[in-house]
């Protein structure tokens, strides 16, 4: 008696898990490709976090990234900042405008648009297309730009900021947690409002800064956003964060020590008086209207 055969399954092709360059991180239990695959996000600052957190969202696989910067290069950029030559140095290319280029070079799989121009005068309706915001900016004045803009559009923001061997960063999650005008002081806003003031803008300090710790500010910015944006549609669902990828720094500033080798986390609370958060919550709906008006 003889046995009919049967075909198997057709082999269409054999491939090799190497070939898919995102296939390591497709490994770790709960990662979700497409989300970040579908996410965009705005990169304020195409400095030294700036490029570090590009590279970090091209190599996760990040859908579109829109990068803000008005600047051009210079030689003291090329010590701490990956995607810039000395070329760029010499001809005065845009920040913005390399980094998109040079991170295309990277992966064809996200698209970085640069906007070469000054934060105040990008398209508000950015703020609408994206689902988080980085900043990686080293004036005050940017950074409370940033963060009312965000602020007021519902719009998760993950701040870094460095100085030397330190730095620090702060997640804000509208409008539940402070906004990073929540622990500015009325001097700051002094500081702020006189390199604003009529008689020009007074030249910021230039801060001392190293790649390690840049590395490692950006790094853990990246990480943040990453449980952000893999946990905030069951924190708004349900109040609680993806339990693999964790709670992202809610209510608190995380400041690290390059010579301690310390991280530590402090608690944060929302100042009711403050000139952002303070006064959505305070002004009522009439008021509101109009101010939108």
């Amino acid at each position: 008696m003889t046995t009919a055969y049967r075909p198997g399954p057709r082999i269409e092709a054999v491939t090799d898990v190497d070939d898919d360059m995102f296939e390591r991180q497709k490994r770790i239990e709960g990662w979700n490709q497409e989300k970040i695959t579908r996410s965009k996000a705005l990169v304020v600052g195409a400095g030294a976090l700036g490029n570090e957190i590009i590279k970090n969202l091209v190599l996760l696989g990040i859908g579109t990234v829109y990068l803000v910067d008005f600047d051009h290069v210079v030689s003291s950029n090329l010590s701490r900042c990956i995607f810039f030559r000395q070329t760029d140095s010499r001809k005065k290319n845009m920040k913005a405008a390399v980094v998109s280029r040079r991170a295309g070079q990277l992966s064809h799989s996200t698209k970085v648009v640069p906007l070469c121009k000054d934060l105040e005068k990008i398209d508000k309706r950015i703020y609408k297309r994206i689902n988080i915001a980085f900043g990686g900016v080293d004036n005050l004045a940017a950074r409370i730009q940033l963060t009312i803009d965000c602020y007021y559009n519902g719009v998760p923001l993950v701040d870094g900021g460095m100085e030397g061997l330190q730095g620090q960063v702060q997640v804000v999650i509208p409008p539940d947690t402070p906004c990073l005008c929540c622990s500015l002081t009325e001097k700051d806003w002094e500081i702020m409002w006189s390199r604003l003031s009529c008689t020009g803008p007074m030249e910021e300090r230039k801060m001392p800064a190293i790649a390690t710790t840049t590395s490692i500010i950006s790094a853990i910015q990246v990480q943040e956003a990453l449980k952000i944006i893999m946990g905030i549609e069951s924190y708004r669902r349900d109040k609680k964060w993806n339990e693999f990828f964790g709670e992202p720094l809610f209510n608190k500033r995380l400041f690290y020590s390059g010579a301690s080798n310390a991280l530590r986390a402090y608690s944060i609370s929302k100042n009711s008086k403050c000139y952002v958060c303070g006064s959505l919550e305070n002004q009522n709906p009439k008021k509101e209207r109009k101010r939108a008006d």
